[in-house]
């Protein structure tokens, strides 16, 4: 490569979860030859509430940094998460056991070619009663049973990703990144000069510096500083799919033991949209996520007040959401990460992942100076991409709803626009069919047969939220009606699940004991964090 067209300097806007896990991950991934430069402001204030995460994170962020579990969980009130426990979204108890169902991660086992959550489908159909998730996986029992998904030497029994509070790993990678050559500036970008082809030319901040880089990334959150404010890229919104659009949120102090320590996620449905409750070391985040067009701040907070028993007192913050996605994630030279590039409702937990993956993006077609269109071009693509198969992946908890007690409720079943793409998986799905099947290539890693791209979304997570609303496909897959063996073979396969569900909750410390070990280890004087230190 010609010297001068290497990419030499790259600055960064915006601190947060976005900004240093850009940092690390560019940091370590361009192996140090990149002065990278992190602008971020010291009045803009985070949450601090709490964040779930998917488990691809380990592997793309925490693994490819080599950072172990047992040197950042504890310093990020950090717990497990095993799935995610969806109350009251199916409505009528009838419906559902106890009105509640498990997404659960990982996929269901095979049986000759075809998910294990299929032969269940024809013995649901048939009349049978069990749930989809307990049939089909052992970890609904162990989030029913406050159970860790790893021994206490270590050793993984049960797919999960993370909870933990996304400032604490903020300030982690602040560390870990200025270790490694990445330069801190504390001060605000006041003004983005352009050059003549309207890229961008340098940076000015309040306290007079001025900052010039050779690719630049907003990670400025939903304000877009750069993407969206400066070089006047389009938000394309998602209000016509998802209704969703403010949150009221806050902290709560837990007393945990091994009765109460949730190694799970829980969405509960109410009025006008849903509560999280994600259980951290010493606290629970929790938030109401609503639409204002069915329900105003004032209402939503004493709503929200009312399902926890809060006094009036209590401290909450209120927080408006930007649903959707900037039309190009990189424009110029110019990338957007976080917030600015795009976001879905939380449902999923899916904003850490959009960072982490677009990285991984950004470092698939890493640039010159030159800045190419074709891999800029590849880049938006996927980005696109991504950001409109989560939303189809949310659109359908909220069209597929067996609800309609509220003017919300009744306006997601009846009034939403379904993207077309999920309308075919759908289609493909009501007449017996999987969607979204996973295969193992040469390196491990899980893929989808009829994909373009490294789709996140699997059959096994479809069936988790269909049949938990009990979505049913109108007949059972046709080809199962002439596999007596495989039939056979799949009961086997079901009574193994059973067995292994009893070894496991026998075996398995509690959630608690795992993550209290995990924390007096690495630092036997650790307390838990009062609530004003919370809410900072």
């Amino acid at each position: 490569m010609n010297f001068d067209t290497k990419i030499q300097s790259i600055a960064i806007v915006g601190g947060g979860s976005t900004g240093w896990m850009a940092a690390a991950y560019l940091a370590k991934a361009l192996q140090g030859s990149v002065k990278i430069t992190l602008i971020e402001s010291d009045r803009i204030p985070t949450v601090g509430v709490g964040e779930a995460t998917v488990p691809s994170i380990q592997p793309d962020l925490f693994g490819f940094l080599g950072i172990p579990e047992s040197e950042w969980m504890p310093e990020c009130k950090a717990t497990f998460k095993i799935g995610i426990k969806y109350v009251n979204w199916a409505y009528q108890p009838s419906v559902t056991e106890n009105n509640t169902f498990y997404h659960i991660f990982g996929e269901a086992k095979d049986c000759d070619g075809i998910p294990l959550t299929h032969y269940w489908l024809k013995k649901r159909l048939e009349g049978y009663q069990n749930p989809m998730a307990s049939s089909c996986y052992s970890s609904p029992a162990l989030c029913q049973n406050y159970k860790s998904p790893k021994y206490l030497n270590g050793d993984m029994a049960a797919n999960y990703a993370y909870h933990f509070d996304a400032s604490l790993v903020a300030k982690f990678l602040t560390r870990w990144s200025t270790e490694r050559g990445v330069v801190h500036v504390i001060d605000d970008v006041s003004d983005v000069i352009l050059d003549d082809t309207g890229a961008i030319s340098y940076l000015k901040t309040q306290k007079g510096d001025t900052y010039t880089a050779d690719l630049y990334l907003d990670c400025s959150g939903f304000r877009g500083l750069l993407i969206n404010q400066a070089l006047k890229e389009p938000f394309l919104s998602y209000s016509d799919n998802l209704l969703c659009d403010s949150a009221v949120a806050t902290a709560i102090p837990t007393d945990d033991n091994d009765d109460n320590f949730r190694p799970y996620t829980t969405a509960t449905a109410l009025s006008s949209g849903w509560v999280w409750e994600i259980p951290l070391y010493g606290r629970v985040g929790t938030g109401y996520v609503y639409s204002q067009k069915f329900l105003d701040p004032e209402a939503a907070e004493q709503e929200f007040r009312d399902f926890h028993g809060l006094a009036k007192d209590f401290p909450v913050k209120h927080l408006k959401m930007r649903v959707g996605r900037t039309e190009r994630a990189w424009v110029k030279n110019c990338v957007s990460l976080g917030l600015a590039s795009g976001f879905i409702e939380p449902l999923e937990s899916t904003g850490i992942y959009f960072i982490y993956s677009a990285l991984k993006q950004l470092v698939r077609y890493f640039p010159d100076k030159t800045m190419s269109p074709a891999l800029r071009d590849k880049f938006n693509e996927r980005i696109a991409y991504m950001v409109d198969d989560v939303r189809d992946f949310i659109v359908l908890h909220y069209c597929t709803t067996s609800r309609e007690d509220t003017p919300f409720w009744k306006a997601n079943k009846y009034d939403l626009k379904i993207p077309e793409s999920l309308q075919e998986l759908l289609e493909v799905y009501l007449a017996g069919a999987p969607i979204n099947i996973p295969y193992s290539d040469d390196d491990g890693y899980n893929r989808i047969f009829d994909a373009g791209f490294d789709r996140f979304w699997t059959n096994s997570n479809y069936m988790a939220i269909l049949a938990g609303v009990n979505y049913l496909p109108n007949s059972v897959l046709p080809s199962l009606n002439h596999k007596p063996q495989s039939l056979e073979k799949a009961e086997k396969i079901f009574k193994n699940v059973e067995n292994t569900t009893k070894n496991l909750l026998q075996e398995l410390p509690s959630h608690y004991e795992y993550i209290r070990s995990l924390n007096v280890k690495a630092q036997p004087s650790r307390i838990k964090l009062p609530l004003e230190a919370v809410l900072h």
